[in-house]
């Protein structure tokens, strides 16, 4: 199990790293806006994860950006801001970088929005090719103007692009009416995958407070070949979440903690 940065936003990535080999944690999910934000080194991130034998993943840059907006400016922006991320985990070590695919701008322009995702997805598997690490893109929760919301729908998003394309599977994204094991199943070329728990009100909350069936999914996610990510946002210095989610984890037992070791 790896520890997502975001659980942990007030500290740098370095000290970030730290904490989850502490922890237990076999690595981390470094969130590029996180080291931007900090201004942490770059190259206390790589001597940290050295040090402490972590490894990483990233993920990149997705807040205010939108792969196949409407505005060509925006569209351009958001790939530049993606191949900067890429960049980043090439620098420090994090082979794997998970993008949120683009949303609707207006759903009447659904088919060429679509278009528009698949040249821009295209041009960074390139570019990942080229930096010498893998784009993984990430199914994402069905609110209003997200349509990358299905095995399906990712399924045929990848196979217009490279087959080094991977996709990140999010337990949290899929809806608590639909079968989350039957979704994963139905995935094509799954690379990582994020774990939180879910609501009726919210897609994201810390494990044990929401409706997911844990009982089910810790032991499926024991037997996963891929990184499963500790996922969730906190601001707090004390790391509120992080330590609900590691005292649920013990509760779930023997099964459970084994995937911190």
């Amino acid at each position: 199990m790896y520890l997502s940065s975001t659980l942990c936003w007030d500290n740098g990535v370095d000290e970030v790293i730290a904490l989850a080999a502490h922890l237990g944690f076999s690595g981390v999910e470094v969130w590029a806006e996180q080291v931007w934000q900090h201004g942490t080194d770059e190259s206390s991130i790589a001597a940290a994860r050295a040090r402490y034998q972590q490894e990483l993943t990233l993920h990149a840059a997705s807040w205010d950006l939108n792969l196949c907006a409407l505005n060509e400016s925006v569209r351009q922006q958001s790939l530049r801001e993606i191949e900067r991320s890429m960049d980043l985990a090439r620098r420090i070590g994090a082979p794997n970088v998970t993008v949120h695919p683009g949303h609707y701008t207006l759903p009447q322009l659904s088919e060429l929005q679509w278009t528009w995702l698949i040249d821009s997805l295209t041009k960074l598997a390139n570019c990942a090719e080229q930096l010498q690490v893998t784009l993984s893109i990430e199914m994402m929760e069905p609110t209003a103007k997200e349509f990358v919301t299905t095995p399906e729908m990712v399924n045929q998003l990848l196979s217009a692009l490279p087959p080094s394309v991977t996709t990140t599977f999010d337990v949290a994204h899929v809806p608590l009416k639909v079968n989350c094991l039957a979704s994963f199943k139905r995935l094509n070329r799954v690379s990582k995958i994020h774990f939180s728990d879910s609501s009726s009100e919210r897609y994201h909350v810390p494990l044990g407070k929401g409706a997911l069936p844990m009982d089910v999914l810790f032991p499926f996610l024991q037997t996963v070949d891929v990184p499963v990510v500790l996922e969730g946002f906190d601001l707090s210095a004390t790391h509120e979440i992080l330590q609900q989610d590691l005292v649920f984890i013990k509760q779930m037992g023997t099964a459970a903690r084994g995937m911190l070791l």
